[in-house]
């Protein structure tokens, strides 16, 4: 597994090849990168809190960490009582990212919209109260 600076490097190059996806019409593809940006971010996170070089997802504690789960995976970086603060904004761009899953990269053509894809991105990058920056103030 990467270490915690190589997984804030893959958060930030996954939105970037979101970005680049849906600049390219692939709004399919730009939905599944970006939320993988805010799953990479969020191990980040868990491996600050736990004071760790490597994400812990092997041996006896893979069946907790090595989770796609954005909900699991605030509860490890110990983010939820943050998110639950009185920023509505930042809440309702977390509940635009959270339904995320992996298995998202199954979609057939077309299931996710422009506005889908218009909408996770702008939820994750938004520079005041979107997902990323939010998680990025606590690496």
């Amino acid at each position: 597994m990467p270490t915690q600076d190589e997984l804030k490097a893959l958060a930030s190059l996954r939105l970037q090849e979101a970005e680049t996806l849906y600049n390219a019409g692939q709004y399919n593809g730009s939905v599944y990168l970006a939320g993988y940006a805010v799953e990479l971010a969020l191990k980040a996170r868990i491996c600050k809190v736990l004071g760790l070089r490597d994400y812990p997802d092997q041996g006896k504690l893979k069946p907790v960490y090595a989770v796609h789960d954005l909900d699991q995976l605030l509860l490890l970086a110990g983010l939820k009582p943050e998110l639950d603060s009185n920023n509505t904004t930042l809440f309702n761009n977390w509940s635009t990212a959270v339904p995320w899953n992996p298995l998202w990269r199954y979609a057939a053509t077309g299931t996710y919209s422009q506005q889908d894809a218009i909408d996770m991105l702008d939820a994750i990058r938004d520079q005041t109260d979107g997902v990323l920056q939010w998680i990025m103030k606590y690496w």
